[in-house]
């Protein structure tokens, strides 16, 4: 670093960062080395090949790397004798353990030896790494290893430099760590490695379970670490370690033993006891725990228990047992199991130093230091006091090594420097160390006092070092202080100084340890012990500075070396370089000083061979004394420079300098090149032309030889050709006169049976010539006739022509003004309109005729059932009156006095049996059974018939009751007067025929009743055909728009064929017998155009010169007769094909290879029609058409002309379970549409060539008028043209696509399909939308037994067991059914994702659904918790995160793919949530809220958000009233800004994308090889879908 040119901190840092891009994480800076942690694994650099090329080389000599560091300890202890350090320092994170792990395997590489067990010391060296992590390092906010305790490894040598003893001394283990962890943050590594990795036997001896249950673990929510082996895995790395280390079996169960009874320890619990202030344990679950720490530690369980519950105080007058309180219980736990663990470790480094063995007769040693970097969080207390003491020294032990030794060099070479300041922490050190006033000795001061406390500390501060430019005191606490260390300010919090700094045991745990029956426990705590702790007070901080200062004595007595970690970045990720990260490092590490100082001082020298060697060149002319001294001084005052400074053997420069001498150097190099390189071009040149030239002579002379052989080789070529010529054409004769010869025999016999042949074949023709004339003479009479017919049809075929030619006139003038079209179609479209509304008003009337005729018919009903009863009852009145007659029937008079009667009531039965119908109403009702008009008319009939038979009805009754009053006394009279008896035959023969007569009359009224009952439901039958009829009215209707646009086309097409035909005919004289027969058919007349442009025809009388034109006539309307026919058959055909093809676009046409088989089938037929060349067509209106109805109905109508009533099967999609009508049938139903007019958009797009959407932009004046439909008002949304660059035509070209320049029709086909793509993702979005919202408003507030905590323990101890177990089960219920809302709303989004899966809907469109309803989601539980109060609560937040969770697994498990920034979208309610989850508000201050909890949501929301809270669980308090008043302050500011006081979100309902995302994100669709359904497979007139 010092060599850099310009050597400032950009410089520096450029410097840096440039080798770190290329994984050179090592640079000097002079004997520094500066290491940048990669946070990757970079295995080239340290594998046994890079040591033995780092072994034997100097400093310098090649590239920097911690192996040269460790090469020149290693080196310089082997020539001088002299011990040696290596001091690795940085930040936490920054890579120190893995450093000095590098450093002792390159020094056991090179010192290593073989001991006498099999083990040798280098790998215990190296093993131990591994143990002393376990139990010594765990996972912190900056490190996922981070050494909790500083490390100085002596590795000790012989005199032949191998190693022959180590020893390993530990500093100030954080034993705090062992009770009590911060979230994220881990306890010691060791603790979830025997949870993980133990075994099912050691599991069941030491009863232990998953670390989630252990209440020392279970404070963090982070058990694993991520990208580092598993707990299990290393659980077996440590158990390995102690083999190696040398640790018995029985020393490992042991100290696992101790570790398990340590996790046990912190589940004991305890609660309130019957007397006052005292304790007892909680339940059976902390008995079982106390009981498994006194078998794992093998003391007394009573014991146990009382050295936790009790403290006996020491008097004069005796000892004095007193009862603990809960929390001082808690706190005896805690120190108990603190200081079994740092017994533990204390035992584990001494038994490493044991096994390894220590060498007191050693040669020399290299110290390795690993200690603890600065540290400075938001809380610090006095660990983080300790650790920057420690680093305070170093960097003092740094100073005065490094600094100091660049102003050494100056004095060794003797030149003139003034005194270079540098920082020196002297002055912080005394602060803190310096007796009596320091702060370590104020703080064994007041802990030797009984009743002090951090207040009376931290006053005692104040007092003492409030004048100390280095102490601060903080203004809003009472308790903290500030010290400005030379890395920065840290604020420490005095509320734990006092029982940390304590470093004592107590007597109760000291004499129970004792007396434990395991010899390892009780080894842990000497019986000497608990005396000393009674009689001499020690303290944490004075122990640790006497440990400090005999690690800077040793340190001083050794050469040290110096390796400054640097972490890059805060995240812990590689390739992340941070400068002002970086920089600060590098300033706390003192780099930048001691840059800084070279800088400020010399920080360029070289000797004076170097330097002459380089730069003489500069003076050339300079006269070289045989003193270099006084040369080099000469050749530095002719070049100019000043300010430089000559030693003894180094010229020193300043900075910059050097830099100057260099270009300088280079001009003269370029000046010296430039001269060099004329002179060598000029003699390449001539080189190079004499070459040629003697090149050239020698080529000629070839070239001669050459020639002259080449023309003897052609004579003696010429001469042996003559003589094989000769024999050749010999032989060539001979052959072709063999070959004629054979030739004419063969041809001899071929003729001869050729003659035969001819003759029997002759023979036969005669015969088939009768047959054929038989046949001819038929085939012309039938031709005759088939003339006469065809010149008829010509004839009509003329007639039409001309009445089309009158109508492509009037077409013309039409098509003359602007917008003749749009008007037909306005026209059409407004007829349509009309239509539909007769047709919904008839649907109307009819369903008003129904209920009205329904309403007659059932009055009918009861009038015929009166009726019918009436005449039952006139019946029986006529048996009884037939009975009475034949009783009373013995004289004649009485007869013919009843005859009048009878008469009577038989005339008054036949008019009730025979009601007339009025014929009106007769009319009417069969008029309405042909036209619709009718109805009213058949209905009024009815009502007029129903009317009549009631009166009808009426009159009858009267009628037959007078008439049975007049036989009634008839009989009466007939009985006073003498009756004659035997009245005759005459009378009883009358009597039978009228009786006859009467029965006949019922039976016409009972067949004539059915007759009017078949009538009604023949109604009903007409009825229905009628409706029917409107049916098929739609489909006609839509047929109208077609055979429009197809007319003018027609048109043309007849117009320019009648022309070619009239010049045909003039040029083809033949023709003229047809005209001849024509006119023969019209009497000898014939058509004669009327206008010399054909516009008409008139019929003339025939003359014999009218032939010719009467045969041009004719052949021109056969011919245009044939091209008409032609033309209507091939629009038929294709009309045929449109309509299979859209029938076949609503059936289950599934996927071929992600590929949606309707897109590309519905591509290849429009590509097939070239539509997209038409400049007219009716097709895409169609599909839009028939896409449209297949999601606005669950049951669509047929495609735009199909047959009228045909029933086309809706698309059965793929993921689509259910019945069609339901939710998932729907959503399975977009989804295929949705992917399926994606993709044939993406095709369009890649279809259709460049700059082909200006015809879009001709047309855009031409719109439609408001149509009725949804989707139809949907087309007319026009957007910004999409085309096709012309880069991407080769790849369209491979995908079996066709590029095309698409007119007015295909560009508004696209900008249809767009809009129809984005209603139907609108439909999805929308429809989920209303699913969830009901689930949402269930999930945004916790249900009362949610909420309502759990009873006192004297209410479940009065309550007896069925009531305390149906609270449990009904809290239990109703838990679970708060859990299933959020259940239900995870399954609707994996049923969508799955269905939109199913059907391959393009990932783009996926992400963008998910993070609309995210953020849909974000809005309401935000904005609910914002309204309601009684949902800002913290059991709430608790139960709204869990729910944040569940949507944060599912989003994990969909992917990024699927559910792209969903998890961002619900920024504003996890933060909202997350506030009002936390503990300790009132701590919190207005900047820790708006900048790490809560930095997205607006002032006006963290008001509202604060003054609405309520704990409703912990009573607790919201931020504290000056917050409040801040936050209220700052919210009227920002509403005046704003000039809003809403603080609500909105709901984002547009569509997030347009069509040239969607043209960009969906990958190509390849249309080669396609798989069609069979049911497609078997339409076999659909060929062109399959090539």
């Amino acid at each position: 670093m010092t060599k850099l040119s310009y050597l400032h901190e950009p410089g520096v840092l450029h410097n840096l960062y440039l080798r770190y891009s290329v994984d050179e994480i090592y640079t000097y800076t002079g004997s520094i080395l500066i290491a940048i942690n990669p946070f990757r694994a970079l295995p080239h650099l340290y594998d046994e090949q890079m040591m033995e090329q780092y072994k034997g080389t100097r400093l310098g000599e090649l590239s920097p790397h911690v192996f040269a560091i460790a090469e020149t300890a290693y080196r310089t202890m082997i020539d001088y004798g002299n011990s040696q350090s290596i001091l690795v320092s940085g930040e936490s994170g920054a890579g120190k353990t893995e450093t000095t792990k590098l450093i002792m395997q390159y020094l056991a590489y090179m010192g290593g030896r073989a001991n006498s067990d099999g083990r040798t010391i280098e790998s215990q060296v190296l093993e131990s790494n591994p143990l002393l992590e376990a139990f010594g390092n765990a996972k912190t906010v900056r490190n996922n290893n981070s050494s909790r305790f500083g490390k100085f490894v002596e590795i000790q040598f012989d005199r032949a430099g191998r190693i022959s003893g180590a020893a390993v001394r530990t500093y100030l283990l954080e034993r705090s760590r062992v009770v009590q962890v911060s979230d994220p943050e881990r306890n010691y590594h060791a603790f979830y490695q025997l949870c993980a990795g133990a075994s099912d036997e050691e599991r069941e001896r030491l009863k232990l379970a998953p670390a989630e249950t252990f209440h020392y673990l279970n404070q963090s929510s982070c058990f694993e670490i991520p990208g580092k082996n598993s707990n299990a895995e290393e659980y077996q790395n440590t158990r390995r370690a102690m083999e190696v280390v040398g640790l018995t079996i029985e020393e490992q169960e042991a100290i696992f033993r101790v570790v398990a009874a340590i996790l046990h320890l912190g589940n004991i619990t305890f609660t309130s006891g019957k007397a006052a202030d005292s304790s007892k344990l909680h339940g059976d679950k902390a008995k079982f725990h106390l009981e498994a720490v006194a078998e794992l530690l093998r003391v007394e369980k009573k014991k146990l228990r009382e050295s936790l519950l009790t403290r006996t105080l020491v008097t004069r007058d005796g000892n004095i047992k007193r009862d603990l309180d809960p929390e001082a219980a808690v706190v005896s736990r805690d120190t108990l199991a603190k200081t079994v663990y740092s017994r533990l470790f204390d035992w584990l480094v001494d038994k490493v130093n044991k096994s390894i063995g220590q060498d007191p007769a050693c040669a020399s040693i290299v110290g390795v230091l690993d200690i603890y970097g600065f540290e400075s969080f938001e809380t610090n207390s006095f660990e983080q006091f300790c650790i920057n003491l420690a680093n305070e020294k170093l960097q003092q032990h740094f100073n005065q090594h490094v600094f100091k030794a660049e102003q050494d060099e100056y004095e060794r070479e003797e030149i003139d420097w003034s005194y270079i300041e540098f920082v020196d922490n002297k002055d912080v050190l005394e602060l803190i160390e310096k007796k009596p006033m320091g702060i370590i000795s104020l703080l064994d001061e007041q802990c030797m006092f009984p009743k002090s406390s951090a207040e009376t500390f931290a006053t005692k501060l104040y007092q003492t070092c409030a004048a100390h430019s280095r102490f601060e005191k903080p203004k809003l606490s009472q308790t903290d202080f500030t010290i400005d260390h030379y890395a920065g300010k840290v604020t420490y919090q005095t509320d734990l100084f006092l029982d940390k700094n304590k470093d004592y045991v107590v007597m109760e745990h000291q004499e129970l340890m004792n007396h434990s029956k395991c010899s390892f426990v009780s080894g842990l705590f000497p019986v000497g012990e608990g005396e000393n702790v009674k009689t001499k007070f020690t303290s944490l901080g004075s122990s640790f500075k006497q440990q400090l200062a005999d690690l800077m004595n040793t340190l001083s007595t050794t050469e040290p070396h110096y390796v400054r970690c640097v972490k890059p970045n805060s995240l812990n990720r590689p390739g992340a370089f941070e400068n002002h990260n970086v920089l600060q490092q590098l300033r706390c590490g003192g780099v930048l000083e001691a840059i800084r100082i070279s800088c400020a001082g010399y920080p360029t020298r070289r000797t004076f061979e170097e330097f002459l060697d380089r730069f003489s060149m500069l003076a050339p002319d300079l006269e070289y004394d045989s003193e270099i001294k006084v040369t080099t001084k000469q050749l530095l005052e002719k070049l100019g420079l000043t300010g430089f400074q000559v030693g003894k053997s180094k010229v020193f420069l300043r900075a910059g300098q050097m830099a100057d001498l260099d270009a300088m150097r280079a001009n003269k190099l370029h000046s010296a090149v430039r001269v060099i390189q004329r002179c060598v071009r000029t003699w390449l040149a001539r080189r190079q032309f004499v070459a040629l030239r003697k090149a050239a002579i020698r080529m000629q002379a070839r070239c001669r030889g050459n020639a002259a052989r080449r023309e003897y080789q052609k004579l003696r070529r010429e001469q042996a050709a003559l003589v094989i010529q000769t024999k050749y054409r010999g032989h060539r004769a001979r052959a072709h006169y063999k070959r004629q010869q054979k030739a004419a025999v063969t041809m001899q016999s071929a003729a001869r049976g050729m003659f035969a042949r001819r003759e029997a074949s002759a023979r036969r023709r005669n015969l088939a010539a009768r047959k054929i004339q038989t046949h001819w003479r038929r085939h012309k009479a039938q031709s005759a006739y088939r003339r006469t017919k065809r010149s008829v049809l010509v004839m009509q075929c003329i007639w039409r022509g001309r009445a089309g030619r009158l109508e492509l006139k009037k077409l013309k003038h039409d098509a003359k003004q602007t917008g003749a079209l749009q008007e037909a179609k306005s026209r059409l479209e407004k007829q349509l309109e009309e239509l539909t509304w007769r047709l919904q008003l008839e649907k109307r009337m009819r369903s008003d005729l129904e209920e009205s005729k329904g309403q007659e018919v059932s009055k009918l009903q009861q009038e015929v059932d009166r009726l019918t009863t009436e005449l039952q009852a006139a019946k029986d009145e006529i048996q009884s009156l037939q009975q009475q007659l034949a009783a009373g029937g013995g004289g004649g008079g009485g007869a013919e006095s009843n005859e009048p009667v009878i008469k009577t009531v038989v005339r008054e039965v036949v008019k009730v049996v025979e009601v007339p119908v009025p014929a009106a109403a007769v009319g009417a009702t069969a008029s309405g059974t042909e036209k619709l008009e009718g109805r009213e008319a058949a209905a009024a009939a009815v009502a007029a018939a129903a009317a009549a038979a009631a009166a009808a009805a009426t009159t009858t009754a009267s009628a037959v009751e007078a008439s049975a009053a007049a036989a009634a006394g008839a009989s009466a009279g007939a009985g006073a007067v003498v009756v004659v008896a035997g009245t005759g035959e005459a009378g009883r023969t009358a009597e039978g025929l009228e009786n006859e007569k009467l029965k006949a009359a019922l039976d016409v009224s009972d067949s004539r009743v059915a007759a009017m009952e078949e009538m009604i439901v023949h109604k009903d039958e007409k009825l229905q055909e009628l409706e029917s009829e409107l049916a098929k009215m739609k489909g006609e209707l839509q047929r109208l728009e077609d055979q429009f646009r197809s007319m003018d086309r027609e048109n043309q097409v007849l117009r320019r064929q009648s022309l070619s035909v009239a010049t045909a005919a003039q040029t083809t004289p033949q023709r003229a017998p047809a005209a001849g027969r024509l006119s023969a058919l019209w009497g000898g007349s014939a058509v004669t155009p009327s206008t010399p442009s054909g516009a008409g025809y008139e019929m003339t009388p025939g003359t014999p010169g009218s032939a010719a034109a009467a045969a041009a006539a004719a052949a021109r309307g056969a011919t245009q007769e044939a091209e008409v026919k032609r033309q209507q058959i091939l629009a038929e055909r294709q009309q045929a094909d449109q309509d299979t093809v859209l029938q076949l676009l609503l059936t289950d046409l599934a996927f071929d290879n992600n590929r949606p088989v309707a897109a590309c089938m519905l591509y290849r037929a429009l590509v097939h029609w070239r539509s997209f060349d038409a400049e007219q067509t009716n097709v895409f209106d169609k599909i839009i058409q028939t896409m449209s109805s297949a999601i606005e109905n669950h049951d669509p109508a047929p495609a735009a002309g199909g047959a009228a009533g045909a029933v086309v099967p809706l698309p059965a999609a793929a993921g689509s379970g259910g019945a069609a009508g339901g939710a998932a049938g729907n959503a399975a139903r977009l989804a295929y549409w949705l992917s399926t007019a994606s993709s044939l958009l993406h095709l369009l797009h890649r279809s259709f060539r460049p700059g082909a959407a200006s015809a879009l932009q001709m047309h855009a004046q031409r719109r439609r008028q408001q149509p009725v439909s949804l989707f139809s008002r949907m087309s007319q949304t026009f957007r910004g043209p999409v085309t096709l660059s012309p880069d991407e035509t080769s790849a369209a070209e491979a995908d079996g696509l066709h590029l095309v320049d698409p007119k007015f029709p295909a560009l508004l086909f696209k900008q249809q399909l767009t809009a129809y793509v984005e209603k139907v993702y609108s439909c999805i979005r929308d429809n989920l939308k209303k699913d969830i919202s009901q689930m949402l408003v269930a999930c945004i507030q916790a249900s009362r037994s949610f909420r309502t905590p759990m009873a006192p323990r004297q209410q479940h101890r009065s309550s007896p067991d069925g009531a305390r177990a149906a609270a449990a089960q009904s809290q239990a219920a109703s838990v679970a059914a708060a859990v299933a809302q959020w259940g239900g709303i995870i399954a609707r989004l994996t049923d969508l994702l799955n269905t939109l899966k199913a059907n391959h809907v393009p990932a783009f469109l996926v992400r963008s659904l998910f993070s609309q309803i995210f953020a849909y989601i974000n809005v309401q539980l935000f904005n609910s918790l914002l309204l309601r109060r009684e949902c800002c609560s913290f059991s709430n937040g608790e139960y709204v995160k869990e729910g944040l969770a569940e949507l944060e697994r599912w989003i994990f498990e969909a992917t990024d793919e699927y559910a792209g920034s969903a998890w961002e979208e619900l920024r504003f309610i996890r933060q909202a949530v997350g506030f009002l989850v936390i503990h300790q508000k009132p701590k919190k201050s207005l900047e820790d809220i708006t900048n790490d909890l809560c930095p997205a949501l607006s002032m006006q929301q963290l008001y509202r958000i604060s003054t609405m809270y309520r704990d409703d669980k912990y009573g607790t308090h919201s931020v504290a009233p000056a917050v409040v008043n801040a936050m209220r302050l700052k919210s009227t500011e920002e509403s005046a800004q704003n000039g809003t006081n809403s603080f609500l979100l909105d709901d984002d309902s547009s569509v997030p994308f347009a069509v040239d995302d969607i043209c960009k994100e969906l990958p190509s669709i390849s249309l080669t090889h396609l798989s069609l359904p069979p049911h497609v497979r078997d339409s076999g007139h659909l060929h062109f879908l399959f090539s």
